[in-house]
């Protein structure tokens, strides 16, 4: 149970971390440290540049990845360390989005059998039935069962891949950049797809994008990440029309609006994640870092309107 808001706590992450071994003694550090919880029915967003670990995060959550330590929760459960054969009870109840609908089916087999096929392998009965009624579900046609993943538009790929992740009848859904990938137009109906399937199934879910725009519509939270780690994590309108890390400020202040000119781009390349810095790891580029941020790592703390940030002088 979520000591804060009193929701029942699906999903919890304690201190993960996980890193890669790339030889002569070099080690890429992806994920560092990140606690976080996911409650029923609610939808979390993670978002950050490119290459801050958000992907990584989101796979090693449900079990894709294994971490380097720490652990993982479901439902009062470690799931983090099982070997695959534990871990097959656990699939049914979450599941992963991905990114490139393209490569997500099998191009030899028509899009009903790439449907049934989870069906088939955790013994479910009526795979027809269920097959038509997730198609439904995502607004296509049964009809379309017959067709194979190369006769259908992005957008419509894209309702297949959650209509496969939905056959189980899972709790959680981690949809790693779902749109990004889409014409502008047919985003929104992804959005709105995502939106209407919470509302009717309840199903939790984790959105990882970097599109702030896309995020103020799908996500009752946002977690904010920088080089493996989460800076700020809260409410959702909070986070975004009152950001209280500079770095989470720094991401809104560099989407394009009409009213004002962009202000000047953040200093300095992202560092590498083999060689973080160390203090806070956004220090050699914050504008407004002192010598303290140089060698003391701040941790997430909370700051007030239901949000914790990991920041010596949050704004």
């Amino acid at each position: 149970m979520c000591p804060v808001c009193g929701m029942s706590v699906l999903l919890e992450a304690r201190n993960l971390e996980k890193s890669y071994r790339l030889g002569r003694g070099r080690v890429l550090h992806a994920v560092s440290g990140v606690s976080l919880q996911v409650r029923k029915g609610e939808a979390l967003a993670l978002v950050g540049e490119s290459g801050c670990g958000k992907s990584t995060l989101g796979r090693t959550l449900i079990g894709l990845t294994q971490p380097t330590s720490g652990k993982v929760l479901f439902d009062g459960q470690e799931i983090s360390g099982l070997s695959d054969r534990a871990m097959r009870p656990w699939r049914a109840r979450m599941q992963m989005v991905f990114q490139d609908s393209s490569a997500a089916f099998n191009p030899r087999r028509t899009v009903g059998e790439s449907l049934a096929e989870p069906l088939r392998i955790h013994r479910r009965h009526g795979v027809r039935e269920r097959v038509a009624e997730l198609l439904d579900q995502v607004g296509l046609s049964q009809s379309v069962a017959g067709r194979f993943p190369h006769e259908f538009s992005g957008g419509q790929r894209q309702r297949l891949n959650i209509a496969r992740a939905l056959a189980l009848g899972p709790e959680l859904l981690v949809a790693d950049e779902p749109v990004s990938a889409l014409d502008v137009s047919v985003q929104a109906q992804i959005v709105n797809l995502f939106g209407d399937l919470r509302a009717s199934l309840g199903v939790a879910c984790i959105f990882i994008s970097h599109d702030l725009s896309v995020v103020r519509q799908m996500a009752d939270r946002i977690a904010v990440m920088y080089l493996g780690s989460i800076v700020e994590e809260g409410n959702g309108l909070n986070v975004l029309d009152r950001p209280a890390h500079p770095y989470t400020k720094a991401l809104l202040d560099a989407v394009p609006r009409p009213d004002r000119a962009l202000p000047p781009p953040l200093q300095g390349d992202v560092p590498s994640p083999v060689n973080p810095p160390s203090g806070c790891r956004f220090h050699t580029r914050c504008p407004i870092a002192q010598p303290r941020c140089a060698t003391e790592r701040p941790v997430l703390q909370p700051s007030g309107e239901g949000r914790q940030v990991a920041c010596h002088y949050p704004l």
